[in-house]
């Protein structure tokens, strides 16, 4: 297939230069012969995967996620693409912001959807609010608490693990005695603890953060949408939450919020982020 692309491409410019007369055709046979070597001499031929279409069967998704996405979304997606400079991207940014407050249940005006995994709001809540030698305790009771502590711990947080087996809860209790023990700047917790199949509750401990001035960090990457959550109402200074999850949609975006307590946090630190 690539030799008769490449007879036919070489046919064509033959062609071509036969069609122009004149000093048109003088100062265009050079330029039709580079075209041919060029084309001639492309030395890795195209993979056959990349000459046929591409098919994804169907399957229902029963997991944490990725999840199925409705028609709808998946219609959305094939609508053409505008530049990031034009007016309708700043209203299409704009309505996406007020979808993700109304998801969050926030007012919080540094309401985004960065671009990229679940991961990627995770490594930003930490790295923007927290500086190296502070104190964080890290609720673990499964793989996402887990990153939390080594994501602080790498860029030089005082980490305290507070660790339950896969499945278990913290109480409020618990939750109070380590915030006055360590004093720290930032508290986190899972909500939706896909490794371990738990979603913690929630009531209360922003009370007992703001209480202490620390602010309250939640991961809701597989529960939002799945499972009651009120950000404003419940307390919650940073929220974040996965595209690919409860909320049916393509994987690659993070929707993030941080209310005035946590901005205030950013951008009064001593030090840049670790991580631009």
């Amino acid at each position: 297939m690539q030799r008769s692309f490449f007879r036919r491409s070489a046919l064509l410019a033959q062609q071509t230069a036969a069609a122009l007369e004149g000093p048109l055709a003088a100062r265009s046979a050079p330029l039709l012969q580079r075209m041919d070597r060029s084309m001639s001499s492309v030395p890795i031929p195209p993979p056959a995967c990349m000459l046929r279409p591409l098919e994804v069967p169907m399957r229902y998704l029963f997991g944490p996620g990725p999840s199925n996405v409705p028609p709808r979304i998946l219609a959305a997606g094939s609508r053409p693409i505008i530049g990031h400079m034009h007016p309708e991207m700043y209203e299409i940014m704009n309505d996406i912001k007020r979808g993700i407050q109304y998801a969050f249940q926030t007012e919080n005006n540094m309401t985004i959807a960065m671009s990229g995994s679940g991961h990627a709001a995770m490594e930003c809540a930490v790295f923007n609010t927290v500086e190296s030698g502070e104190s964080v305790p890290v609720a673990i009771n499964g793989i996402w608490g887990e990153r939390v502590a080594e994501i602080a711990e790498r860029m030089g947080a005082n980490v305290h693990r507070m660790v339950k087996t896969p499945g278990g809860y913290f109480t409020n209790n618990e939750i109070t005695q380590a915030i006055e023990k360590h004093k720290p700047v930032l508290f986190f917790l899972t909500h939706g603890e896909s490794s371990a199949g738990l979603c913690h509750p929630i009531d209360g401990i922003g009370d007992i953060c703001r209480k202490h001035n620390c602010l309250f960090l939640v991961d809701t990457v597989a529960s939002l949408g799945a499972a009651p959550i009120f950000m404003d109402k419940q307390n919650i200074d940073i929220q974040y939450t996965g595209s690919q999850k409860a909320l049916n949609a393509p994987p690659g975006t993070a929707p993030i919020s941080f209310n005035d307590r946590a901005c205030h946090k950013m951008f009064n630190r001593k030090t840049k982020p670790v991580s631009y």
